[in-house]
């Protein structure tokens, strides 16, 4: 009978049409289908519960316009080293070191601790292993308080986390985040033994009626002979996933990468990653692919969400607003818990003027999640001043620096707004 089913399920994949059968059932039918077909648990539809009023920011664009690839990439001029995260204790002397192509075949990366991650804490959890890694002995608690302290926060953001390693290691760890990753490259750096962290979606399968979370993964090793990546799993402890089932996971967040490393080695690290050393140039790269993702799946709302998230990246707020747009309208939906993680859609309604949307997402988040997003909070409260409804945007800035009185952005805004001031 299993087998009846993988075939069918294969073959309907193959057309196409078992894909639209499926994320049309009933999700506790979903969950009946995924015990016999487990590849298709990341296919699973999911929607924003709450209404959303009509777009208003973009309308007399055409969308598709958005997908017109622009001038090659030029390549970034070499600039020298001058990151104030080096300190005079930790002096770069590494030489570049390009690695041999090409890769092995597989690799481990020996001595990574599990870290077993305590409530809300996925985050701070895998920072730990990574750290920890290189013999830097932060405990999850320290590093929780730090970014997170009201233990029912539900996220803590890669660029937070890459903050703490480049602010509280003395310079003897640096982190950085970039997007648009792919497996060639997560591979080399496992093989140049760089702690790698992967923000991705995830569906439980030992408890698949809790539908989509984010979820952190510190990468461990590789083997290509069975096309799998390995990771320390602070929730399962040692993991592997195939390939192509982690890559689509991964792309729900933009195939966003976060590297901890010693800072003695920044030199060994800007050769393996080359132009994408370069914000900038990284940036307006992931641009690129999300281009290409969304004309290749014009009906796949993580495209179109991941396209907008890097107009955003680039300051482009009407273009991104027109994708967040089509993300948020296409019937297959969006995991409501995705703007629990992800920012971007407030960030571009909010600079292009439409205020109503960011606190439309902004009420659907604070619902959904019980009032434990602190930047919903804030981004209804700079959409309400910018509205003039000034008390009713200062109490939600105040509410957001209560539940994280580190969250440095809120402060600014709390202070500007008091003043009669936009932030």
């Amino acid at each position: 009978m299993r087998w009846a089913l993988l075939m069918i399920g294969i073959a309907l994949l193959a057309s196409g049409l078992g894909v639209f059968i499926f994320q049309r059932l009933e999700v506790s039918d979903q969950d009946r289908v995924i015990r016999y077909l487990p590849f298709l648990a990341p296919l699973r539809a999911t929607e924003i519960p709450f209404s959303l009023p009509t777009p208003l920011a973009t309308a007399s664009i055409d969308i598709f316009s958005l997908l017109t690839p622009e001038a090659p990439l030029p390549t970034p001029t070499p600039t020298p080293i001058s990151s104030a995260l080096v300190r005079v204790a930790y002096q770069i002397t590494a030489t570049p070191v390009f690695f041999p192509t090409p890769l092995p075949n597989s690799y481990r990366i020996r001595g990574v601790q599990w870290e077993p991650q305590k409530f809300n804490n996925c985050g701070p959890a895998n920072l730990v292993q990574a750290m920890r890694f290189y013999g830097w002995t932060a405990t999850q608690d320290e590093v929780a308080n730090a970014l997170k302290p009201n233990q029912q926060d539900k996220n803590v953001s890669p660029q937070e986390l890459a903050d703490y390693v480049n602010s509280r290691t003395n310079g003897y760890l640096s982190a950085i985040v970039r997007t648009g990753g792919d497996l060639t490259l997560v591979r080399r750096l496992i093989a140049s033994e760089f702690m790698v962290l992967l923000e991705t979606g995830f569906y439980d399968p030992d408890a698949p009626q809790k539908g989509w979370i984010g979820h952190y993964l510190t990468l461990i090793g590789y083997n290509d002979n069975f096309g799998r990546l390995y990771n320390m799993d602070t929730y399962k402890q040692e993991t592997s996933e195939r390939y192509e089932v982690l890559d689509e996971l991964w792309s729900h967040f933009n195939r966003v990468y976060i590297v901890v490393y010693k800072t003695a080695r920044e030199r060994e690290l800007m050769a393996l990653l080359g132009n994408h050393w370069d914000v900038d140039y990284n940036r307006r790269y992931t641009l690129d692919r999300a281009r290409e993702a969304a004309a290749a799946q014009p009906n796949n709302p993580f495209a179109w969400f991941n396209l907008g998230s890097s107009f955003t990246a680039l300051g482009r707020y009407l273009e991104a607003a027109l994708a967040f747009d089509r993300a948020f309208s296409l019937p297959q939906g969006l995991p409501y818990r995705i703007l629990w993680y992800q920012f971007a859609p407030f960030e571009a309604y909010y600079r292009s003027g439409n205020y109503q949307q960011v606190i439309a997402l902004a009420d659907s988040v604070i619902e959904s999640a019980k009032g434990y997003v602190e930047e919903a909070f804030y981004y209804r409260g700079i959409a309400r001043a910018a509205l003039g409804l000034w008390e009713e945007g200062y109490a939600d800035i105040s509410a957001a620096v209560r539940f994280n009185p580190n969250f440095s952005a809120a402060v600014r805004a709390m202070n500007s707004v008091r003043s009669r001031e936009l932030p």
